[in-house]
């Protein structure tokens, strides 16, 4: 057997194959006694009918396309091998007809994987901008915490304005499916709850006023107003401290949020650099994602929605149709996000093989303890658990590339 290959963007395979002719002459031979075994044909005990015969019944092309079958498919897995090659994908075959008088010519394509250039990734630096806390961030997380602990009283003689509520009640509706006859819907005033017409032409409306809304093209609304309610807030004072965080002071509440506002600000800024490095890492790598590949893990994203909907109570059919898209427009939106994390991954990898970063045992112990306590399973039974398809091989690719990405980000902000 004869193997000429090369490679074709985006990392394709192409391979050219040529088998001996006594090779398929051979197999021709052997599909014929297959086919004879399997087909009853009348005068003749299986397996014992002539090639003559077997072919007037069933036809050469039967036999061909059976030997045909049995040669490429071996010849295929042959050819990689010899070749080193690990496909990724289907492989795509020109294969011509079958003469078994002749060598057998025969051009198979796949999608293998691609070659990674990770670029020069040791030369990325990129200053982290500080994180500061100030008062501000503390006095709007103290003023949500009072909005939480409001209540709403009516205004009887008050006009409404932007931040109110104003209980209506619709006395026609046209075209408009959240708003009922003689129902009482409750509006908040500039929240982008309800049609912005809606909203806007409440404000300056007072108690017993009767408005009427055009929104849209078609839509309208009458509605009169039932009542006029204001949102109060608590006292900010050491109770308040109290009620809602078990602590003496409003300094001390001032203090604790601050403390939480900053570890918040501290994990979000981390965050932001790792992606801000990857993407300066990414973006200075080279490497050619097979078609395959991508549609694979663009699956794989849609896989994932679609779980994710299901543990919330929705389908992904009724995600689709709200969306005002089908599966197709779908699976276009998620292709960029499945071609970075393609690029990632293997970026980071060859990377971490170019490096030796590889994670310790302690490490690979801390995730496991991670793991049983989020499955809430023993240990031993974790183990099992990770034996299973694989999924330990994958933890472990995980933190190889967690890893990676720390000594990335150690490395940009100017360590060695």
């Amino acid at each position: 057997m004869k193997v000429e290959w090369r490679r074709e963007p985006p990392s394709r395979a192409v391979l050219e194959v040529e088998l001996p002719a006594e090779d398929v002459a051979r197999e021709v031979r052997a599909a014929a006694a297959r086919l004879a075994q399997r087909v009853r044909i009348p005068g003749f005990r299986r397996g014992k009918a002539p090639r003559a015969v077997l072919e007037r019944y069933v036809g050469r092309d039967e036999v061909y396309g059976e030997a045909v079958e049995g040669l490429v498919s071996n010849a295929y897995r042959r050819a990689l091998a010899d070749v080193g090659m690990v496909p990724v994908g289907r492989p795509e075959f020109e294969i011509p007809p079958l003469d078994e008088a002749l060598p057998l010519k025969f051009v198979a394509k796949v999608d293998v994987s691609p070659e990674v250039d990770p670029g020069a990734y040791d030369t990325v630096r990129i200053a982290r901008a500080p994180v500061a806390v100030g008062d501000s961030d503390v006095d709007t997380a103290i003023e949500e915490l009072r909005r939480r602990r409001s209540h709403l009283e009516s205004v009887p003689d008050a006009r409404a304005a932007s931040g109110d509520f104003v209980m209506i009640r619709p006395t026609a509706v046209e075209a408009l499916d959240r708003f009922q006859i003689g129902r009482e819907v409750l509006v908040e005033l500039s929240a982008g709850v309800f049609p912005a017409e809606v909203e806007q032409a409440l404000e300056g409306a007072a108690t017993g006023e009767e408005r009427t809304v055009k929104v849209g093209e078609t839509g309208l609304l009458v509605a009169t107003v039932a009542d006029v309610k204001r949102r109060v807030l608590p006292p900010l004072d050491d109770a308040f401290a109290r009620a809602v965080a078990d602590l003496a002071t409003v300094d001390d509440l001032r203090a604790r949020l601050r403390g939480q506002i900053d570890a918040d600000a501290q994990a979000r800024s981390e965050e932001a650099y790792e992606d801000q490095v990857l993407t300066a890492v990414l973006d200075g790598a080279h490497i050619e994602l097979p078609v395959s590949l991508v549609e694979h893990e663009t699956e794989h994203l849609v896989a994932d929605l679609h779980e994710s909907l299901q543990r919330r109570g929705y389908t992904l059919e009724r995600y689709l149709e709200t969306a005002g898209k089908d599966l197709a427009a779908l699976q276009d939106e998620l292709r960029p996000r499945a071609e970075r994390r393609l690029r990632a991954r293997l970026v980071l990898d060859e990377i971490a093989r170019r490096e030796g970063l590889v994670p310790v045992q302690e490490e690979i112990a801390a995730e496991e303890e991670k793991v049983a306590a989020e499955l809430k399973l023993e240990k031993a039974r974790v183990a099992e658990w990770l034996a299973e398809a694989g999924r330990r091989e994958t933890m472990i690719a995980m933190l190889r590339r967690r890893k990676t990405v720390a000594a990335l980000v150690a490395r940009a902000q100017g360590g060695s």
